[in-house]
């Protein structure tokens, strides 16, 4: 099911609660990829992706900065799954950029699958294509909505993107939460394996 515009309203509600905690997360995830050439990415997605699923489940939980390292946990599979897809959108790139909003569509879950189901990276590429195949034009309209909120926001010499990037993830946990999780009885995230 798809909710777009259901799910960024939420999300901006998510958002306004811990709205300086949301940017410092987002912000530490953006520039942490970055200046490790993207090997940390997707362990600080999926610990940013375990702080808002932990606040889906819990409305009077308060977001921590070390919270996100929980990413951590699955550090190994976190970063083989960052590389695929990463793969995987560039040559969906190839085909005039809207091949990669498509396999962006289909592999958008991705990362909540290994942090809140601990899947294997392979795993969970494979659940949240087979999630998204049945709706592929509607989840492609969804990333492509999200592309935008970010092409905003970097319109804003940048700073925009401190609101909307946060929005964006939380989004796409709502999303997961609504395509994965029944919402009036949320199982808690369970420990980590250690990997």
């Amino acid at each position: 099911m798809v909710r777009t515009g259901e799910w960024l309203s939420e999300a901006w509600e998510v958002f306004k609660q811990d709205t300086w905690m949301h940017i410092l997360l987002a912000l530490i995830v953006g520039v942490g990829g970055s200046v490790t050439g993207g090997i940390l990415y997707g362990p600080l997605m999926c610990g940013y992706y375990y702080v808002v699923l932990n606040k889906l489940r819990n409305p009077s939980y308060s977001p921590e900065l070390n919270d996100l390292g929980k990413g951590f946990d699955v550090f190994l599979h976190a970063l083989v799954a960052s590389l695929i897809i990463g793969v995987f959108v560039n040559v969906g790139a190839s085909a005039c950029f809207v091949g990669s909003i498509v396999v962006a569509a289909f592999l958008v879950f991705a990362y909540p699958l290994i942090m809140d189901k601990k899947m294997d990276f392979w795993p969970a590429i494979e659940t949240s294509f087979n999630k998204a195949k049945d709706n592929w034009l509607g989840f492609s309209l969804f990333m492509l909505a999200l592309l935008g909120i970010n092409l905003a926001g970097a319109l804003l010499c940048g700073l925009g993107l401190l609101v909307t990037g946060p929005l964006t993830f939380i989004a796409t946990a709502i999303a997961y939460r609504d395509n994965f999780l029944t919402q009036t009885q949320v199982p808690d995230i369970p420990e980590a394996p250690n990997v």
